[in-house]
């Protein structure tokens, strides 16, 4: 039997070490820095063991698709270091610590951001370089680049801009959350089955399974950022409030939030039943990210 908490904590150590060398060590120091300190801020690393995870499911080992996972956290970084700037977020913490750009200015702060960005499509080149992995680079990165661009994750951060201060049906908070927080974890899960040699019917139900539990997530995270606190989530709490966004617990209510996600969650687990793998460890990660307290 799979000990989630345990698997977490050493595919977490993995990922660390992975992200630790693919770092450049050369050039200006001051990006290079502030690169490293919000890399290395600490955070679930949730989008790289997906990856693992996806991977595993279909018989493939983390050597076989660190590069991936370590593309996938890339992005997710640079995300948040850009999500803090004054123009977006307004975070002054992050991950427990003074965010990236309370550190070394704004400036630097998107620039390091727009590094990681690009080292991330550099490690997916580096890995489509060896032998038998071209295509393969091929598709996780364009996979990669729509979950990050304007029809995923940016897109969905403009709808969150534009939201502020508005009231939003269901559906329309639906489909922000989808683009904004849900097309990074659906990739992350996908890009590791890619690299598994995934076929068409395991890559449906990945993709099925991983869009439920995108928005599941979204929904405790709207909820942590009412209920929780600061030292908690290591981040501000009330900022959705604050900035007059639309949430689901706004839109639903707690309660109905609440029951929503955990229908999210019975979904993704349905998905995964004629998959003809092992799920387990699928099984175990969405438990998680749907049942959790920070």
């Amino acid at each position: 039997m799979i000990e989630i908490d345990q698997y977490l904590a050493q595919k977490k150590e993995i990922v660390n070490r992975a992200l630790k060398e693919c770092l450049p060590d050369t050039g200006p120091k001051a990006v290079r820095e502030a690169m490293s300190y919000s890399l290395e801020a600490g955070g679930k690393r949730l989008r790289p063991i997906l990856t693992l995870a996806g991977a595993e499911t279909l018989s493939c080992d983390d050597h076989d698709v660190i590069d991936v996972a370590c593309a996938l956290e890339l992005v997710h970084t640079y995300s948040l270091i850009h999500d803090d700037l004054p123009a977006m977020d307004d975070s002054d913490l992050r991950r427990g610590k003074p965010t990236c750009h309370k550190v070394y200015g704004d400036a630097v702060a998107v620039l390091a951001g727009d590094a990681l960005l690009t080292l991330a499509f550099e490690l997916l080149s580096r890995y489509g370089l060896k032998p038998g992995r071209a295509e393969k680079a091929a598709r996780i990165g364009s996979e990669l680049g729509k979950a990050a661009g304007v029809t995923g994750m940016i897109g969905g951060q403009v709808l969150d801009l534009e939201a502020e201060g508005r009231d939003l049906t269901l559906l329309e908070i639906e489909t922000l959350s989808a683009m904004k927080t849900g097309a990074l974890l659906k990739a992350s899960v996908i890009c590791g089955a890619i690299a598994a040699d995934a076929g068409s019917k395991e890559l449906e139900l990945l993709d099925r399974y991983a869009s439920k539990i995108g928005t599941a997530f979204q929904i405790i995270d709207d909820l942590l950022d009412v209920e929780s606190s600061a030292e908690a989530l290591g981040k501000p709490t009330g900022a959705d409030q604050d900035r007059f966004k639309p949430t689901f617990p706004a839109v639903l209510g707690p309660d109905e939030a609440r029951s929503r996600a955990e229908s999210l969650y019975n979904e993704a687990i349905m998905a995964l039943t004629d998959l003809n793998r092992p799920v387990e460890l699928l099984t175990g990660l969405a438990k998680k990210m749907v049942f959790r307290s920070k």
